[in-house]
């Protein structure tokens, strides 16, 4: 099948590691960055993961080349715009894409405003452009700076609140990196005040980790969805709980391969979390550091055993769960019917 021109939905990508390599390399040559590549070719061998890592902190150290490269309002809008048109590309009808500014900015001279207004410009060039609908999710990476995480957290929110145009996409917020028993404590307070105030919540967790932390995350932050999740397979228990709370799972199985977070593309618990009963939804993560589309994703869950009824079912989940407003869900309804 021609998963190209199947409608989709993604809640689940990266738009801080969704980055061309042609356009690192440009970036980086324009900046006068190192990034030990003389050449693209050995650029996109240095970056483009292919084959399983040790674990999810090798992939992680992947990205800090990509990171690098993101040091100007230009730049991040350029790389805003390049997202959202691949998106298109792909045949997706609604995306939600996810950004760390406090990742981007580290070891920057580089202010918050600068990389939330260069990534809403971006986006919003990319709508005019192309037929597709974007959200924005505010990612606070656990493994950096605490204080950080929660000013740009306040940046984010004020941002919500001014005339900035497009400034509503910000609509949802996420915890990513490696669990901690700390930030459970640490981050509930901004990620409380975020719920208050209007965005959803959707957090990483159950990706490494345990399905006890993916329980533990849905009553700490009252999350509305789950980065990855895919660990509660393991638990009946957790299974049942995350189907009475009714919480959707972005789920990524090129990613959880590569991550070592499952063994071997076959045995990925995608297909027995649907048969289950679970609100699954189809994501790619890390598309352009991974080397895969969201297309790429669709033709692993064929290979899984889903079938193009239970494709479309979980794009249907994927709308449901979105943090999009109302209206602009009601209006996209007719892809999916």
């Amino acid at each position: 099948m021609n998963y190209r021109k199947l409608p989709k939905i993604e809640l689940h990508r990266h738009l801080d590691a969704s980055i061309r390599i042609g356009t690192v390399y440009e970036l980086a040559r324009k900046h006068n960055i190192n990034v030990n590549a003389a050449t693209l070719a050995e650029l996109d061998h240095k970056i483009t993961i292919r084959k399983p890592m040790k674990n999810l902190e090798d992939v992680l150290h992947s990205f800090l080349t990509t990171q690098k490269v993101l040091v100007s309002y230009e730049g991040i809008k350029r790389v805003a715009f390049e997202n959202v048109e691949d998106c298109f590309l792909e045949g997706i009808k609604l995306v939600e894409l996810r950004f760390a500014p406090v990742y981007i900015a580290k070891d920057k001279k580089l202010g918050f405003d600068e990389i939330i207004e260069g990534v809403i410009d971006g986006i919003t060039e990319g709508m005019i452009k192309y037929d597709i609908q974007v959200g924005l999710l505010h990612i606070m990476p656990r493994s950096l700076d605490l204080k950080q995480n929660i000013q740009s957290t306040e940046d984010i929110l004020r941002y919500r609140k001014s005339s900035h145009k497009n400034a509503d996409r910000l609509v949802g917020i996420d915890l990513a990196d490696l669990e901690t028993p700390e930030s459970f404590v640490d981050y509930a307070p901004s990620i409380a005040r975020a719920k208050k105030e209007g965005m959803g919540v959707t957090i990483h967790s159950g990706e490494d980790s345990t399905a006890l932390n993916v329980k533990k995350t849905i009553e700490v932050y009252g999350a509305d969805r789950i980065g990855h999740g895919i660990q509660i397979a393991k638990s009946p228990e957790i299974i049942r709980f995350v189907k009475e709370r009714d919480i959707a799972l972005e789920v990524c199985p090129t990613s959880n391969w590569l991550t070592q977070c499952v063994k071997k593309i076959e045995q990925h618990p995608l297909k027995f979390l649907f048969d289950q009963g679970v609100k699954v939804t189809l994501n790619s993560d890390d598309p352009q550091i991974m080397g895969i589309d969201l297309v790429h994703e669709y033709e692993v869950a064929e290979k899984l055993g889903l079938k193009k009824e239970e494709l479309i079912q979980m794009n249907k989940w994927a709308l449901e769960k979105s943090f999009f407003p109302e209206d602009i869900k009601k209006r996209s309804m007719k892809f999916f019917t």
